[in-house]
């Protein structure tokens, strides 16, 4: 009788072991975190502004628990994904997209429909958002007390249909999935939700600003073509003149004088290869007060006076 007892018993510790063990090891699997991207992403891919990735999967993922390092848009094609956020608790379904901002920190579970989930997500860099601030800056409008948001949310239109159909074209072509396309895909669709509802997309552009290297950046890089001192932008940034240029260096790796002469002569020279513009005139335009100190500078990038540069690269 004893030693039926003894073998029930350690039938029992086995089974009871077994458990833990197997429970032990799905709580460490849903502690993992991800940062995305990453984790899943090489060094090389790393080192580019925009990555794009595609996801399919025929079974619910776990309680995902990511960090978001890079800005992302993820586009759900099928199923659903329930998203855990310490300020709401929303959900993706077919036909819908969501922007999620750099730094984000959330639980996510991806739940097939009709025994499959797809999404395409597409990730870039707060220095390409910067970019296509600055580039775009007429489009969104600053609206006051718009409230900071670590995401925003949309319906999938008949564009937005024609423009994934074009993005998995180019996925699948290897003279097309380059980083060339990937970021005018990138700026597409983000022009496209700004032209949509500029106010709703500032409020994500709220949030690339609060880092100091973005507000330098915006504050530099929309001044080019105006006559304002580098004391001026320093005070656009809130910081004193030696911190802008400690920072100024840092981003641009030269001082900002010599950064900004090259581009307002490199903008210059961009205009001057059109037949209606004249360098009596576009010196104006790229923030010069006067013509001498502008061919000046003009003659030392580029080697030969803005007339001479005109006449040996018009473009007729």
């Amino acid at each position: 009788m004893y030693q039926v007892i003894m073998l029930t018993n350690s039938v029992f510790n086995y089974r009871f072991i077994d458990y833990y063990i197997t429970r032990f090891k799905l709580i460490k699997q849903e502690l993992k975190i991800y940062n995305l991207p990453n984790d899943f992403s090489t060094v090389e891919e790393l080192s580019q502004p925009v990555m794009i990735r595609a996801y399919q999967s025929p079974q619910p993922s776990l309680r995902n628990k990511s960090i978001i390092h890079w800005n992302m848009i993820d586009i759900i094609l099928m199923g659903k994904k329930v998203i855990i956020d310490i300020s709401n608790m929303p959900s993706l379904e077919t036909g819908e997209l969501m922007i999620l901002s750099k730094g984000s920190c959330l639980i996510s579970q991806a739940l097939p429909e009709n025994g499959l989930f797809k999404s395409i997500v597409i990730y870039f860099t707060n220095e390409f958002l910067a970019d296509f601030l600055i580039k775009y800056k007429g489009l969104i409008k600053e609206e006051k007390n718009n409230p900071k948001v670590p995401f925003l949310k949309y319906k999938q239109n008949d564009f937005m249909a024609t423009f994934i159909k074009s993005l998995q074209v180019m996925m699948q072509n290897k003279q097309t999935n380059t980083q060339e396309f990937k970021m005018i895909k990138a700026e597409e669709v983000l022009l496209y939700l700004a032209i949509q509802e500029p106010g709703k997309l500032q409020s994500l552009a709220v949030i690339a600003r609060d880092n100091e290297d973005m507000v330098l950046r915006m504050a530099v890089e929309s001044t080019i073509a105006s006559q304002v001192t580098i004391e001026e932008i320093a005070f656009l940034c809130n910081t004193s003149i030696s911190s802008f240029k400690r920072r100024f260096i840092k981003i641009y790796g030269m001082p900002p004088k010599k950064w900004i002469i090259q581009q307002k002569v490199h903008l210059a020279a961009t205009l001057l290869k059109y037949p209606d513009e004249r360098s009596g005139s576009v010196y104006e335009k790229v923030g010069y007060e006067n013509h001498s100190s502008f061919s000046k500078a003009f003659k030392q990038q580029y080697g030969m006076t803005p007339n001479v540069y005109r006449q040996t690269n018009l473009d007729f």
